[in-house]
């Protein structure tokens, strides 16, 4: 059984408003909106589309509401659909996504050449669609070229920050639409820790390996390791 964290719908009558039915659909598998959780797996699965396959982003993922024009992916899933299946899967997040963050959204230049990495969970990131017959399944990272080292973005771990809650209660990812951020966002459920996440001009789409615009893909965030 499932217990879904009361904090999320303090305050937030939209938020309230999208707690989600969680249906067990055998094993250990769970839809939870849009969102398929697999205990097993620690997994996360849910749809998207190809948003931008070519030019400048400084988001992998955001809800159709977010910023699409900047965006690689987009999502019809509710952010905070995600963010409670996480929850449910162990993820803890930054200490921040406990409070207040900034109503301003993604930080600025000046603010974030001395904003630090955002603390939270390890997670782990794969894309999967088919071409033609066949179906292939890659590191997201695949789909990113840092135009300063003119290479793809280097595999490993997101951050799992888990956002956190603008006045009255609520929930930022679920009022920006913002759910992974390439360039460090506070109110994107997940944020990039590699070298370069401060800089707003370095992130480019790898036209070489993205699907054409409108691809419908499937997400997977897998929460690498268990936090005490």
């Amino acid at each position: 059984m499932f217990i879904i964290p009361a904090r999320l719908y303090a305050g937030d009558e939209a938020s309230k408003n999208l707690q989600p039915q969680v249906r067990n659909l055998g094993g250990n598998i769970y839809q939870i909106g849009g969102v398929k959780l697999d205990r097993n797996n620690r997994s996360a699965s849910f749809s998207a589309t190809v948003q931008m396959n070519d030019g400048l982003i400084e988001y992998l993922l955001v809800h159709h509401t977010g910023k699409t024009h900047e965006s690689l992916f987009a999502t019809a899933i509710e952010p905070f659909h995600l963010h409670t299946a996480m929850l449910l899967l162990g993820a803890k997040g930054s200490p921040e996504s406990k409070g207040e963050v900034n109503a301003s959204g993604q930080l600025n230049a000046a603010a974030l050449s001395h904003a630090p990495a955002l603390k939270g969970d390890n997670v782990i990131i794969f894309v999967k669609w088919k071409s033609g017959e066949v179906e292939k399944r890659v590191p997201v990272e695949e789909f990113v070229l840092n135009d300063k080292t003119k290479r793809n973005a280097s595999r490993g771990p997101w951050t799992y920050n888990g956002s956190g809650f603008y006045g009255g209660g609520k929930f930022a990812a679920q009022v920006e639409g913002s759910v992974i951020a390439l360039v460090t966002d506070p109110t994107a459920l997940i944020n990039n820790p590699r070298p370069g996440r401060d800089n707003d001009s370095i992130w480019l789409v790898d036209p070489a390996k993205t699907p054409a615009k409108d691809t419908p893909v499937e997400i997977t965030i897998q929460l690498e390791t268990a936090r005490p």
